[in-house]
């Protein structure tokens, strides 16, 4: 699950909490413990779904929100950075990550690789957790980055 919070930027004392209870599902928008609807992104619009009303500025700056997230980007950042080694990188949340591997690659040397520079590639301040697998699913690492601090 991973949950964000959005400060209404007209009113100061409006904020909403966005939802996603598993990647690739909509975002639930709730105010005050009540669920207004969702918003999904559907080709690069974000289109909300609900019985309240919500103007567009107000799904924009959501999605906005939702767009500068980090875990949006690391598994894009992962697949240009190893693009010999990495087959597939998927967000399973803001805190896991899911890399898949090339066939024909040193699994191996690839481990140590990873281990050495992944840490450069978090921008996020809490713990992250990669599991890493080959290409046949037979063999599998996985590495926890710490906190982060942010400077």
């Amino acid at each position: 699950m991973i949950e964000l919070t959005y400060f209404h930027p007209l009113e100061a004392h409006t904020v909403y909490q966005v939802i996603q209870f598993r990647i690739e599902e909509p975002w639930k928008v709730v105010e005050d413990g009540e669920l207004l609807g969702s918003v999904e992104k559907l080709e690069g619009v974000w289109r909300y779904m609900g019985q309240e009303n919500l103007d567009d500025q107000l799904i924009k700056g959501i999605g906005d929100l939702i767009d500068q997230q980090h875990f949006n980007q690391l598994p894009l950042d992962i697949k240009r950075h190893w693009a010999d080694d990495v087959q597939e990188a998927l967000a399973q949340g803001d805190n896991q990550y899911l890399v898949i591997c090339r066939p024909d690659i040193d699994f191996h040397r690839f481990e140590k690789v990873f281990r050495a520079y992944i840490s450069e590639l978090v921008k996020d301040g809490w713990e992250i957790r990669f599991r890493v697998y080959d290409a046949e699913m037979s063999n599998d690492f996985e590495v926890l980055i710490k906190y982060k601090l942010l400077v």
